[in-house]
């Protein structure tokens, strides 16, 4: 195994070079080349004919479907929903090279003994649960509705009622009682120089990381003792409001479903998945958190909200929506009947009832929200009416959609019982703005929109610059590089124009800059084009260069016929001579060849 120093450009050009891009992906797509390119369906959305494209010599990848794009890392990220350090170590391992991270490897390696650790702790509570010990735990799991099938995939176990189970079990295998003390399995007594199990007579919930590695655990008491649920402490390792309960088992689901629906609960999530919704996830029983919204969106780009149906959960519910609105996320919610979570409302009504009563009951985020406001108040006279406007106005003008902004406006014109033309004028004055920025994005938006292998001539243009060195030496002398109306394209460019060496070496600094800036999805669609042959690409490349001097020599006309004007209206005679004069050597300038 190679080893090489904390990553950096170099290393990681060193693991790309070890791995074949198409290799990596036919692993979980299946790809069949079509002349340069490999191409299969595209494993981050629903589709039936292929529009996921990988190149091997550029090793890069993009979807002209969904426009995800990008190298090895980002694929394995977006996958896996990792971050660029998590996707590195993973490449890594996989192309046999071993990364020192200098002051940070005493930590990589006590992180490893800890996982280590926790890998056989959970093997240990399953054969407990499993074992003639684990009767009682058995049975209450039965009694909840758990099925053997979610105890293995989920791998339950049970700690047993000993003070030093687990501790002597870590102990005889072999791992050292630092790193066993630090995994937060034994914690140190308050009375005595010793230690003793933290979980005991408690079901086990193992808490995965995305390696299917356990950071942390949760027990559930089968006793009478508190707190009913007990995590395990924070630590570098583990932190409660970093992960998510279920993730590892939901997540290609939610990935295949591209939504995910969120619960509060261990048993929640397992009867939900058990009962056929298997994009589910729980928030390990804390209040979500900013961190795990984040997590989340890594998958999905939508989540739905199935909290409890009480007051506390209903409450928890709004709190959600916004927090995972500000991950990006779009986010519905359904309501449950009042004192009755989605693990009790199962076992009363069976799963099809459970899945008509979701199917039902969903809403958006907007119209959750609005619900809530018209329960919450006591009459809706005019002042209730014009509070739960306001409240909403940001939620619907902030849509992008016109269709959306124009259903939610007669939701609550009918909900509120208003005038649709008086709630229009309540929600957008102060916002008209706004709303005409926006509509004018909109349009750029979609005019630029290009799908399914369709290049806009901004495209063939850069990508005729970035490959031949003679091309992007004539258009930037000729016009410049100041001219791409999409920003992503022109921030290429620019910092093309930076890069010094070969046109090998630029290529790949530039591909390593997109990727950094997070434009490395839209480089790949660039790149994708770069190795097509285009017959007509020098008269596509030269119509574009006339064009833009042409526009450039309207506009400077049009100063000149503008100064003209100006100098008219005053009568300044003199300088209209003067500036005749200047107009004649101008015209000679753009006989001679063009205006620079």
């Amino acid at each position: 195994m190679k080893t090489i120093a904390r990553f950096d450009d170099h290393n990681i050009h060193e693991i790309e070079s070890r791995l074949d891009i198409v290799e990596f992906i036919s692993e979980t797509v299946n790809l069949s080349r079509k002349g340069n390119n490999y191409w299969g369906l595209c494993p981050f959305h629903q589709e039936k004919t292929p529009s996921f494209s990988v190149n091997r010599d550029k090793q890069m990848y993009y979807c002209f479907g969904c426009h995800a794009g990008g190298n090895i890392f980002s694929y394995l990220m977006k996958k896996d929903g990792l971050e660029f350090k998590e996707a590195v170590e993973v490449l890594a391992a996989k192309a046999g090279i071993e990364i020192i991270h200098g002051e940070e490897k005493k930590t990589t390696d006590q992180r490893r003994q800890i996982i280590a650790v926790n890998n056989a702790a959970t093997q240990y509570y399953q054969d407990m649960l499993l074992g003639p010990k684990g009767k009682n735990a058995r049975d209450y799991l039965e009694r909840r509705g758990i099925i053997p099938d979610i105890i293995s995939s989920f791998k339950l176990g049970y700690a047993l009622d000993e003070w030093n189970g687990i501790e002597e079990y870590l102990l005889k295998k072999g791992f050292n009682a630092e790193i066993v003390k630090l995994s937060g399995l034994i914690k140190r007594s308050e009375y005595q120089n010793r230690y003793y199990d933290l979980f005991r007579n408690r079901i086990i919930f193992p808490i995965f990381q995305y390696r299917q590695d356990v950071v942390g655990f949760g027990g559930r008491s089968l006793g009478d003792s508190l707190p009913k649920y007990l995590n395990t402490a924070e630590t570098e390792l583990f932190s409660k409001r970093k992960n998510l309960y279920g993730l590892y088992q939901a997540r290609e689901s939610i990935r295949e479903a591209n939504a995910a629906y969120l619960v509060e609960g261990y048993m929640d999530c397992m009867k939900l998945q058990q009962s056929g919704l298997k994009n589910v996830v729980a928030s390990l029983g804390t209040a979500l958190t900013e961190d795990q919204a984040r997590l989340l969106r890594r998958y999905t780009e939508k989540a739905i909200v199935l909290y409890d149906g009480d007051e506390a959960g209903q409450r928890e519910t709004m709190r959600a929506i916004t927090i995972l609105g500000g991950a990006k996320l779009k986010v519905e919610a359904v309501s449950l009947p009042a004192g009755k979570d989605p693990d009790e409302y199962i076992d009363i009504y069976g799963k099809e009832g459970f899945l008509q009563y979701i199917q039902n009951n969903k809403f958006s985020d907007i119209e959750f929200k609005l619900n809530r406001y018209l329960t919450a108040v006591p009459t809706l006279d005019l002042n209730a009416k014009i509070s739960i406007i306001n409240t909403l106005k940001n939620d619907i003008t902030g849509l992008e959609s016109a269709i959306e902004r124009d259903f939610y406006t007669k939701l609550l014109a009918q909900k509120l019982r208003v005038e649709e033309n008086i709630v229009f004028q309540e929600l957008h004055s102060r916002h008209n703005n706004h709303l005409v920025g926006q509509k004018r994005n909109n349009i750029e938006i979609l005019r630029d929109n290009n799908k399914y292998g369709k290049y806009g001539i901004q495209e063939k243009i850069l990508a005729a610059m970035l490959k031949d060195n003679e091309v992007y030496n004539t258009v930037k002398k000729r016009i410049g590089i100041k001219f791409f109306a999409n920003p992503d394209y022109q921030t290429l460019v620019d910092a093309f124009d930076q890069l010094q060496g070969d046109p090998v070496k630029k290529i790949y600094d530039i591909r390593s800059f997109a990727f950094t800036e997070g434009l490395d999805a839209v480089y790949a669609r660039v790149a994708m084009l770069i190795d097509e042959v285009n017959p007509n690409e020098a008269r596509e490349v030269e119509e574009f260069i006339r064009r833009v001097e042409l526009k450039k020599e309207d506009a400077q006309w049009q100063k000149v016929f503008t100064q003209l004007d100006i100098l008219s209206d005053r009568g300044d005679f003199d300088s209209i001579l003067t500036f005749i004069l200047k107009l004649d050597r101008l015209t000679n300038a753009t006989r001679e060849g063009g205006i620079q």
